[in-house]
Formats: C-alpha cells, sequence, structure tokens
C-alpha cells in the first residue's frame, strides 16, 4: 500500500536536513496513472553529450525553471529532492502502522521506486520546457571512459551545479572506484578501472540465476527491519553516492539520503542504475524477476507532469515484455550500450535459470500460485555464497600501493576480459 501523505512526520535525518514532508492538501485526489503515449525518448551517455549545446541548453534551461518555481510547487527542484528523503530516511510509516517506516532501499523495493522516480522528474523537465521527447542523460560509469565525473556538471554557474561535493574526486580526472567507502584507492587509474569492470561483470555472472543478488531481497508490508538484504547492484550504485558527496560533516548531498536529490548528478547516476537493470533483465530473457503479488503489487505516490497525485505499481514498469496502458512497448531506450559485462559473460540457460514469470505478455494475466506468492528463489546460502564470491573472488581487487607517479597517470593496457567495448552502437533496450 502507497504511504499516508497525511501522516507525514519529521524524517529520521541527520539533523542538517529532518523536515522534508511535502505541501499536504486533504482535498487533493489520487488518481491511478496512465502512461502517456509518447514519442520514443532516448537517453544517452553523459560523457558523450558535453558536445551538444542545443541538448545542453534545454537541459539547464529545464532545471533553471524547476528551480525558480514557488517553493510549495510539488514540481519545484527541492520538493522533488525532498520525496527521496520522504521515502528513504522514514517520513512516513506503512499504512495501519505507527512505527514501521515506508524504505525503499536495502530491498527489492530499491529499483522499481527509482524508475518511477526518475520517470516522473523527467517527465515535469520536459513538460517545463514543452519537449515531449526530453530526456536526462546517463552516467556511463560502467564503461572506461564515463568513469570519470561528468563535466556536464562541472560548471559552476550551471543550475546542474552543486557545490557540495567531495572537489578531490570531480574535478581533474579522478576515477570513480566501484568499491569505495570513503578511503581512496592507493592503485593506478587503469587498475581501479580494471577493478570496476570486474566487479560490475561478476555482479551480472553471479546473479543472472538468482535475482535477489542483483534485486535485493524481498520485504513485506509491516516487516520493521531490513538487515543485509540490498542488491549487488546497489551496492555498486552506493560506492558513486559516497564518492561524489562531501568527505566531512553529514556527506552531503549525494552522501546522505536526505540530500542526495539535490544534487543534479543524482539522477544522472540512476538513470544508469535504471540502465544496469535493462540489462540484467535482458541477460535473462526480459523475464519477470519476481512473480510475487507483495513486489508487483508494491504502490507508490508521486506528482505527475500534469501536478496530479497519482498512484503506480511495480507491476507497471516492467518493461520491455510488459506493455504499458498506451500499447507501447518501451517509453525509453538507452543508446550507446557499453558495458563490462557484454564480453565473455554467458547467456543464461534458460531451464536453470530459475525465475518467477509466465510466458503471459501481460502482469494483470500472470497466474500467480493461490496464495500470491511462492518461495523465495534460491536459497539464502547461495545468495550468501555468491555474494561473498563478487566481493572477494574478483580478479584485480588487490589494492597495491602504486609506483611514485602512477595516480592520475591514464595508462594504457590490453583490454582485459569483460572490459568495455567502445562504440555500442544504438541498443533496444530500454523500458
Amino acid at each position: 500500500m502507497p504511504p499516508d501523505l497525511s501522516k507525514c512526520h519529521d524524517a529520521k535525518a541527520p539533523a542538517l536536513h529532518d523536515h522534508c514532508c511535502p505541501p499536504y492538501d486533504p482535498s487533493e485526489t489520487i488518481s491511478e496513472y496512465g502512461f502517456p503515449a509518447t514519442p520514443l525518448r532516448v537517453r544517452r551517455p553523459a560523457h558523450l553529450v558535453k558536445d551538444d549545446q542545443e541538448y545542453l541548453d534545454k537541459y539547464k534551461e529545464a532545471v533553471r525553471r524547476m528551480k525558480n518555481l514557488p517553493a510549495e510547487h510539488p514540481w519545484n527542484y527541492y520538493q522533488q529532492a525532498n520525496i527521496h528523503c520522504q521515502y528513504c530516511n522514514d517520513a512516513y510509516y506503512q499504512q495501519n502502522t505507527d512505527d514501521v517506516p515506508v524504505q525503499v532501499h536495502f530491498s527489492w523495493i530499491f529499483l522499481p521506486w527509482h524508475r518511477y522516480y526518475l520517470h516522473f522528474y523527467e517527465r515535469i523537465l520536459g513538460k517545463l520546457i514543452d519537449d515531449d521527447t526530453f530526456t536526462i542523460p546517463f552516467w556511463n560509469w560502467d564503461t572506461k571512459e564515463g568513469m570519470t565525473f561528468p563535466a556536464i556538471f562541472q560548471d559552476a554557474s550551471s543550475p546542474l551545479y552543486d557545490p557540495k561535493r567531495d572537489q578531490r574526486h570531480v574535478k581533474d580526472g579522478a576515477i570513480l572506484d566501484l568499491k569505495y567507502a570513503y578511503t581512496d584507492n592507493p592503485a593506478s587509474d587503469s587498475e581501479i578501472i580494471r577493478e570496476n569492470l570486474c566487479f560490475i561483470q561478476k555482479t551480472f555472472k553471479y546473479s543472472l540465476s538468482l535475482a535477489e543478488l542483483f534485486m535485493g531481497d524481498p520485504v513485506r508490508a509491516g516487516e520493521k527491519e531490513i538487515q543485509e538484504a540490498n542488491g549487488q547492484l546497489e551496492v555498486i550504485h552506493n560506492a558513486a553516492h559516497m564518492w561524489v558527496g562531501e568527505p566531512d560533516g553529514y556527506k552531503e548531498d549525494m552522501g546522505d539520503f536526505s540530500t542526495a536529490a539535490r544534487d543534479s548528478v543524482f539522477y544522472c547516476h540512476h538513470s544508469n542504475v535504471d540502465r544496469m537493470w535493462d540489462i540484467y533483465r535482458n541477460l535473462r530473457g526480459n523475464q519477470v524477476e519476481f512473480e510475487d503479488k507483495d513486489w508487483l503489487d508494491s504502490t507508490f505516490l508521486f506528482h505527475d507532469e500534469n501536478e496530479q497525485l497519482v498512484k503506480v505499481k511495480a507491476s507497471q514498469m516492467l518493461s520491455p515484455i510488459y506493455t504499458h496502458p498506451c500499447k507501447c512497448k518501451r517509453n525509453v531506450v538507452y543508446t550507446t550500450v557499453v558495458y563490462c559485462a557484454d564480453r565473455g559473460l554467458p547467456q543464461p540457460d534458460q531451464a536453470s535459470v530459475h525465475v518467477r514469470a509466465s510466458s503471459s505478455p501481460m502482469v494483470g494475466q500472470n497466474q500467480l500460485p493461490e496464495d500470491g506468492r511462492d518461495e523465495v528463489q534460491g536459497h539464502d546460502g547461495a545468495v550468501a555464497d555468491a555474494r561473498r564470491r563478487i566481493r572477494d573472488d574478483a580478479p584485480g581487487t588487490r589494492r597495491e600501493q602504486p609506483a611514485a607517479g602512477d595516480r592520475g597517470k591514464a595508462e594504457e593496457e590490453p583490454q582485459e576480459e569483460g572490459e568495455a567495448r567502445e562504440g555500442g552502437g544504438d541498443s533496444d533496450q530500454g523500458y
């Protein structure tokens, strides 16, 4: 069930920002969301749009207009950012409880909720500049060329800029470390790139038959504690948040749930997280990860691009094999898909992949078990073992002190198994 907006309370965030409740109008009605019949929209890599001045002017103007909206407007830039605080810092309790928070991290809810969050943010930006084809870019940190902080967010005069970042990382071509946890990797740039590619490849390899490993473990209504339940994609995603946020204090903006979405790069980062999910689905033959009503019926509330408060379910965002109410196969595709898992990664053996999918193309026609759920996919031990393998067994994970002068030098080395290809071309992956 969605949260009760009338019962929003101070979030359990650090003291810097603990009141993030939205303006509440008790007369506002909640509608079922119907996906608009829009033109096909294409998201592009951030490092490849930096020279597209026409696109950048549109992007900056859309964000500028969003920031200039009245503070109480649901589309206002900071009201949009507060949505992340509300759903991630316990500002809502689950319906019919007074102590069980709504939390969209650390479980199988992580990817569907953030996909919707991006969708509405993107649609609102397009509405503000009257461009139904507008899309946000994705931070292509799964390819060598995209592992530095995107240049389009570095101009201090731009509405895309946020001063609350770790300046050691977002300038001068520093390489993002996808295992970062507030300690810089002393290895050379080329070694960090190789470690990143291996880490991503192993994440795909070991999770193809274990959806929980990639997506996160199930969480049921009324469950209060979520421990050790996040998926491996969320683990990778966390590193980028920590790497970008300030190194001290509350780690603002990107390093703290309550402020992360105040930085425009948040949405660019999550666009690539969403793309990783899209790639994962493609590798599994576009089969739904969990045929479980608790996941499919997970429900959230957002203001759409028409200022209407709408209710959405996880099951509505499971394209490409699931058609939307507009009867279109996809809303978004990603172009120039280059990712570390495209070489040396075995395609899933459909006979051995234990997925919860039916052959029916529509969610509403799925034949679910009588109680609406089935066994948790895989055994706890198998998931735990795969997590250990990803963490401990990756080639190139040793972090040795490099020789003097190695750090920061762009070294060329032979392409390793699993390293990203250049080029990529158009992809028909998307939702």
